[in-house]
């Protein structure tokens, strides 16, 4: 559904944004298998991937209602801080060391969580650089807050993660994440749209930059 409310009874598809020429601004897709990137990939931000589960507002050609939360990663800190105060790093994911960088994908996942439930974006924008999934992500979490709807509550909980080195001197990082079921809190207070409860397994290309661990590019792999 395009515009106006979805019916209490619509479930909210699954945003998966697959590689291609471009990235797919909030595709509902909801088949199809993503494969992780090899391990010595140049990263190009036109073409990265990523999935998360997301209630939104727009309508693809794949599927029915969708959406997920993105912005602008590219930005600088300073800009960053327009969309919310930058949440701190806990102890274990400032170390640049394998453990520093499962610690700080633990807390990035975590927080793109809290980005849905409260419209605040700057973590995520301060953590991620030149990560087209992420500032997908941050956009349509802006757009969503604009709109006054956010999530009911912080859907993500982490387990699993792993990591390996890659040639370019970042990690290769293993996660899933389990989502729970939540829902659109609409600007009147009433709640809209469903996303079911969904388990899925990302790798993401994880790197040192400006004296911390940024993402560059998140992919499905089941």
């Amino acid at each position: 559904m395009t515009n106006g409310r979805a019916p209490p009874s619509t479930k909210a598809k699954i945003v998966q944004f697959t590689r291609g020429a471009a990235v797919l601004a909030a595709a509902a897709l909801v088949t199809g298998g993503l494969t992780a990137c090899g391990e010595d990939e140049p990263v190009d931000p036109t073409s990265s991937s990523t999935v998360s589960p997301l209630p939104g507002d727009t309508k693809s050609s794949a599927s029915t209602s969708t959406a997920q939360p993105s912005s602008s990663s590219t930005q600088s800190s300073s800009e960053s801080s327009s969309s919310g105060d930058v949440a701190p790093l806990p102890d274990a994911a400032q170390e640049q060391t394998k453990e520093g960088a499962i610690a700080f994908n633990e807390f990035f996942e975590l927080q793109m969580g809290e980005a849905l439930k409260t419209g605040e974006t700057a973590t995520i924008k301060e953590y991620s650089s030149n990560c087209a999934p992420c500032d997908e992500y941050v956009r349509i979490t802006e757009a969503n807050a604009a709109k006054g709807t956010k999530m009911n509550i912080n859907p993500n909980k982490v387990r699993d993660l792993s990591a390996s080195e890659r040639s370019d001197g970042g990690y290769k990082v293993t996660l899933t994440v389990d989502a729970a079921q939540y829902h659109e809190v609409l600007k009147d207070g009433s709640a809209g749209r469903t996303a079911d409860a969904v388990s899925y397994t990302l790798t993401t290309n994880t790197q040192w930059e400006k004296g911390h661990w940024v993402i560059r590019d998140s992919v499905r792999i089941q």
